[in-house]
């Protein structure tokens, strides 16, 4: 069994992304690295060289598409079909957002081992946690899980605005072949160990921002969703997709766990927020469970 990991960006500088600390949460698992480059306006592909010599970079000039984060579906399978292209058994899709656990290496390894074999697995499913604004603060409403390893076997792409993989040939009673949201069948298993137990996890960084942060990121990445739309008709979707962080602050769930050890600088450099109330006591947590119902 071998494994590569891909992952793609641009701009990784300006947005504040964990990059580093990314790619070296998942590199124990890795016999190689792709990483797909978009030409940056800051040290974004000094900064992925940098982090270990087992990496390969790609460079690429990003599509100009404006609707549904298409181009970052384009960008993610330019990584994947050079992963395919290694011959290794799984490929582990890391986005730069995204951070492994040191203790869920061994449930993750033990996974891809068990299933490595099995022609009808094709992905491995993570838990995702969703940290917003600090640290401290997850947002259980958010998606809770997305696969992260797929098989290199070239039955797979990744679809959507990069989200995950599905399957190419895929004749199912359902809309498409996209794994994180079907199943489909026994096409895809946890990321734990094979007889049970909890799965590995994904600590998803993207909006641990401070409130300048939030609005760059916004500047930058809404046109590539919505860069063809009318002012007004671009708000509406950006406040369907994102929300209001901000005002959905006080009703979100503490963190009380422990993050992956690549991450203690970068935490511990950035700011801290005002405790929350109790979002027991806030009537806006209720009115959230009415709407979305309690996830935690």
């Amino acid at each position: 069994m071998s494994v590569c990991g891909f992952s793609f960006g641009k701009d990784l500088a300006v947005l504040d992304y964990p990059v580093e600390e990314s790619v070296r949460s998942v590199l124990p698992l890795c016999d190689r690295f792709v990483f797909v480059v978009g030409r940056s306006s800051d040290d974004t592909r000094d900064r992925v060289a940098a982090i270990d010599p087992k990496i390969e970079i790609l460079d690429s000039e990003w599509a100009e598409l404006e609707a549904d984060g298409k181009v970052f579906g384009i960008e993610a399978n330019k990584a994947l079909e050079a992963a395919q292209a290694t011959g290794c058994t799984w490929g582990f899709y890391s986005q730069p957002d995204e951070v492994v656990h040191e203790d869920d290496l061994p449930l993750i390894h033990g996974a891809m081992d068990a299933w490595a074999d099995d022609l009808e697995v094709k992905a491995l499913l993570f838990r995702f946690l969703q940290f917003v604004q600090d640290y401290q603060t997850v947002d259980p409403w958010m998606f809770h899980k997305a696969c992260r390893v797929v098989k290199l076997d070239r039955s797979c792409r990744i679809f959507g605005d990069g989200c995950g993989p599905g399957l190419i040939d895929y004749n199912g009673s359902v809309n498409d072949g996209y794994l994180d949201k079907h199943h489909l069948g026994g096409h895809v298993r946890w990321a734990r160990h094979r007889g049970g137990g909890r799965p590995a996890r994904i600590f998803h960084y993207a909006w641990v921002k401070t409130p300048r942060q939030l609005d760059e990121k916004f500047r930058l990445v809404e046109k590539f969703w919505w860069g063809t739309l009318d002012e007004a008709e671009r708000n509406k979707r950006m406040e369907r997709k994102f929300g209001n962080f901000a005002e959905r602050y006080p009703i979100l769930k503490n963190f009380r766990g422990s993050h992956p050890a690549v991450m203690q600088q970068r935490i511990a450099a950035h700011p801290s927020l005002s405790m929350h109330r109790n979002r027991w006591l806030n009537p806006r947590f209720y009115r959230e469970i009415l709407k979305h119902g309690f996830q935690g």
